[in-house]
């Protein structure tokens, strides 16, 4: 008896953390999410009005397509970069453990820094961004002030900040993969371009598929950069045309700024919805072609 439930009780704290911290409020947001609120407490049951509230609502809309578009440019951006790094820090270079050392500093960086440092990089009159192209002849750029641009910008803020930890693990990819088939793909006279699709790529394929459910789950809560880049300096949360306007952004303001708690809980469950729909669809889908999909 003891060798069966002594296992359980170092196990027991993650799931006990878990159940309380995440499982717990979830059911407690959903049921707050079927009534009206005042003063911030629970006054009337609504059912589903809160939900036909946020799915009639144009913003919710363009706040959605906000965030399938910054999770779609980031995680292509994001991935191919770490994966090219990840391929050339495979390499037998002097000095790469400097190198992975440097990619991963900005993972262990703090939110809020990280987003004030880009803020001051891309500010568009004393950003060194805009005075280094101005240095050789190039126009400044509104990068933080275009619709356009804001929603480049946070791709390109997200990959930098993100890229360094999936760089790591599939860095430990191709270091799991057996050297003898490059050497016996060498022997048969493969080039580089076909030991890379033949042999890399498809014992790579494992890696790769949990580095992508990281993106996606990660960049359906985008919250940090948009509110920190949009909202200092008198500026409306969202950025101009609201391009920076993230599901997880638009439940904090509705929530917080606007005070509509009802509504900021229905939002927050569609949020998770979304979130977990997301992921078991990928999962379901590519899951089979690793093989890991089978019951």
């Amino acid at each position: 008896m003891k060798k069966k439930y002594v296992p359980y009780l170092f196990i027991a704290p993650f799931f006990i953390m878990f159940a309380v911290f995440l499982i717990v409020p979830l059911f407690q947001g959903f049921k707050f999410s079927l009534y009206k609120f005042s003063m911030g407490f629970p006054t009337e049951f609504v059912g589903f009005r809160n939900y036909e509230l946020i799915l009639s609502n144009p913003r919710f809309y363009h706040a959605l397509r906000v965030t399938l578009l910054y999770t779609l440019g980031h995680g292509a951006l994001h991935l191919g970069v770490a994966l090219v790094v990840a391929l050339i820090l495979n390499l037998k270079l002097k000095g790469r453990s400097v190198f992975r050392t440097i990619y991963f500093l900005p993972v262990i960086c703090s939110f809020v820094v990280s987003a004030l440092f880009w803020r001051l990089l891309l500010d568009e009159h004393l950003g060194l961004i805009n005075k280094m192209l101005r240095g050789i002849g190039l126009p400044a750029y509104p990068w933080l002030e275009s619709p356009f641009l804001i929603l480049f910008s946070l791709i390109v803020i997200g990959s930098w900040r993100w890229f360094g930890f999936q760089m790591v693990l599939l860095l430990a990819g191709l270091q799991s993969i057996p050297t003898e088939l490059y050497d016996a793909a060498k022997v048969d006279g493969a080039n580089n371009l076909q030991v890379t699709r033949y042999i890399t790529l498809p014992l790579l394929f494992p890696v790769l598929f949990f580095c992508v459910a990281i993106i996606l789950i990660g960049s359906l809560m985008l919250f940090e950069e948009p509110y920190i880049l949009t909202s200092g300096g008198g500026g409306q949360p969202g950025g101009p045309g609201q391009n920076a306007l993230s599901l997880a952004l638009y439940m904090y303001l509705t929530a917080f700024s606007h005070f509509k708690l009802d509504a900021g809980y229905a939002m927050g469950v569609l949020l998770t919805l979304l979130i977990m729909g997301a992921s078991f669809v990928y999962t379901r889908s590519l899951g089979r072609m690793a093989g890991w999909g089978r019951e």
